[in-house]
């Protein structure tokens, strides 16, 4: 059995690494764009228009705009675990027609299996480590979907982002997606602070 002061110390060491809420102007900064170009992700996505797309952590909602203006026939459901990220994003898709939000807890996302054509989580991997977030996201992706993972690469130093301690590899990243059951594969990019995986089940 675990001790209760082991569990205290489990859960300040899962909230040391959860993104703070106010800190969220940065993700929508000119130096976040340059360096993480939500065009550039989108595109991995590789859309056709009519697809329904996952944001998983979604934050301020920058990623999913993008995404909801490449489908004119799908959706786009962004979903985050912070109640304050959660307002910031419902405030800034308001009136977008083809985006859904949901507030989730625990990695429980309230939709069925195999019901997402696409799943984006960019900057989410090193907060869910040791969590159940790879395997919802399994749960979720449609059989010939597509998931596309971008992360802080502790292989390339930056002054911003996570604490390198808190950060993967590459090849961490993939490993773990591997475990959770998907074929991963690095994708090849000019990001100077991120890596990037693309992955099918």
């Amino acid at each position: 059995m675990q001790r209760r002061g082991h569990r205290r110390e489990d859960s300040l060491q899962t909230s040391a690494r959860k993104f703070d809420p106010a800190r969220a102007h940065l993700l929508d900064s000119p130096e976040r764009e340059r360096t993480l170009p939500a065009a550039t992700l989108v595109a991995w996505l590789e859309l056709s228009g009519s697809e329904t797309v996952l944001d998983y952590g979604a934050g301020t909602g920058r990623f999913t705009l993008e995404v909801a203006g490449k489908l004119p026939n799908g959706r786009v459901i962004a979903i985050d675990e912070s109640p304050e990220m959660m307002k910031l994003l419902q405030a800034r898709t308001a009136g977008q027609r083809n985006v859904e939000t949901i507030p989730t807890a625990d990695n429980e996302v309230p939709l069925p299996d195999e019901s997402v054509d696409r799943i984006l989580a960019v900057n989410l991997l090193h907060e869910v480590r040791g969590e159940s977030a790879l395997a919802e996201m399994r749960r979720l992706l449609a059989e010939r979907g597509l998931l596309i993972v971008v992360d802080w690469d502790r292989d390339r130093p930056s002054d911003s982002g996570p604490p390198t301690a808190h950060r993967y590899s590459a090849a961490e990243a993939r490993q773990e997606l591997t475990f959770a059951g998907f074929d991963a594969e690095l994708l090849s990019t000019t990001l100077p602070h991120h890596f990037a995986l693309r992955a099918h089940r």
